[in-house]
This record gives C-alpha cells, structure tokens and sequence, in this order.
C-alpha cells in the first residue's frame, strides 16, 4: 500500500521538473485533445443539417432550429462518455512512441543511470526512429488488452462476477502501461504473468484509481502520460530498483 501512495508524488515531480519530460507529456495529451475538439466541432459547425433535416417534418424553422440545437447538445455530451471509455486506446496509440522514451527517461533518472538525450531534440529523434517498433507492439498488446476485455465483458453479463470483470479491466488497464517497462528490459511472458500475480494488489488497486480517473471527460486527457510515469515509478518500487 505504501508504493502506491508514494509513488503518485514522484511520478508528477518527475514529469514536471524534468523539461524533455514534460515536452514527452505534453504533446500526444495535445494531439488526442485535438482529435476531440475536431470532432466537437465538426458536429456543431453541420447543425445546419439537422435544421434542414427536420424542417420536413416539423412546421416551422424555428422549432426545427432549437430541436437541432438540442440533438447538438445530446451529441458532444454523448461524445465525451465515448472519449471517457475509448480515450485510454486512442490516445495509447498515438503516445506509445512518446511514453515509451518517456518510461525509459525516467527509469534512467530513478536508477541514477545517465539519461540519454538529454535534450529535446535528441528525444523526439528517439521517438520517430522508435515509432514503427513500438507500434508493432503497441498493436500485439492491444489484441490481447481486446481479447481479455472481451472476457470481461461477458463476465459483466452475470451479477456474480461483476467483482472479478472489474478486477480484470483494472489490471487489464495497468498492463498497458506496465508494458513499458516490461517491453524494455525484455522480459518473457512467463515473467510478466509472474509479475501481474506476485504484486497484484498493489497493480490492481492502482488501475482502479485510474480507471475512475479515465471515466472524467477531459480529466483524461491527463491520464496517458501521468500513467505512463506513474507505473514506471511503481514497477520500480516494487522491484527494489529505485537509488
């Protein structure tokens, strides 16, 4: 219980004083963000066509126009429970090459290992160099996250094993992160089952934190990142590597 309060102050500073960090941080949050707000307003700039739409049916423009703007309410409202359920997947798409450096980084910094590319240039190099690889991974992890979300879903279809579905989806969203430092010392599959069930307290409890976190529109949008530094620090608590 300890490594999962302490390691929530130390993942912030880390990504906060660290200025190649928080360049890391700050931009796929911006890039997935940015996706949202297209979408938020390509539905409200073609209101006009729902106004179109229902001026057949209903005797007069105005009623048509503030039905429209009702149903364009309905809609973004709409689109942020749908951000708050598939953000965590569109967004780990896109940052995989930016959350990968910025695992590593801070790994380095804890371990008081020297820190490669120390300025930001280098680390976006890094990045766009690593891309293709780390999205290779990226994807084989998201076929086995879908698989196991499938079987928690079905599991969600019976009241008895509603505990263990949720179980499941927390664990299933700290994996996704944990990956990271997985992926980087190459540990086997064995490994990182062995891993999952030997401190599946502590990944459990704090995929839970973050699962209710996720499910805050725009909120989320900060989770990525914060995340990624913040299982990096706990795979490191638990595994008594930290100086």
């Amino acid at each position: 219980m300890k490594d999962i309060i302490r390691s929530f102050p130390l993942a912030l500073k880390v990504i906060i004083t660290d200025p190649v960090n928080f360049i890391l941080s700050v931009i796929p949050t911006l890039m997935a963000l940015g996706i949202y707000l297209l979408m938020i307003f390509f539905i409200y700039t073609n209101s006009h066509q729902l106004v179109n739409f229902f001026k057949g049916y209903i005797y007069t423009a105005d009623q048509a126009t503030i039905l429209a703007k009702i149903l364009t309410a309905v809609l973004i409202i709409f689109l942020f429970f749908v951000m708050s359920w598939t953000f965590v997947i569109v967004v780990g798409i896109i940052s995989a090459p930016f959350n990968s450096i910025l695992s590593s980084r801070i790994e380095q910094k804890l371990t008081q290992r020297i820190a490669m590319d120390e300025d930001h240039t280098h680390a976006l190099h890094s990045v766009r160099s690593s891309m293709k690889a780390t999205l290779v991974n990226e994807f084989k992890k998201f076929l086995l996250l879908l698989l196991a979300a499938s079987i928690a879903f079905l599991l969600n279809l019976f009241p008895p094993f509603y505990p263990i579905a949720v179980l499941l989806i927390a664990i299933l969203l700290s994996v996704q992160f944990l990956d990271y430092s997985w992926s980087r010392h190459n540990l086997p599959l064995s490994l990182c089952l062995k891993d999952i069930f030997k401190n599946i307290i502590p990944y459990s409890l704090s995929g839970a934190i973050f699962l209710g976190l996720v499910a805050i529109p725009l909120v989320n949008a900060l989770i990525p990142a914060f995340a990624t530094s913040y299982f990096t620090v706990l795979w490191l608590y638990r595994h008594n590597k930290m100086v």
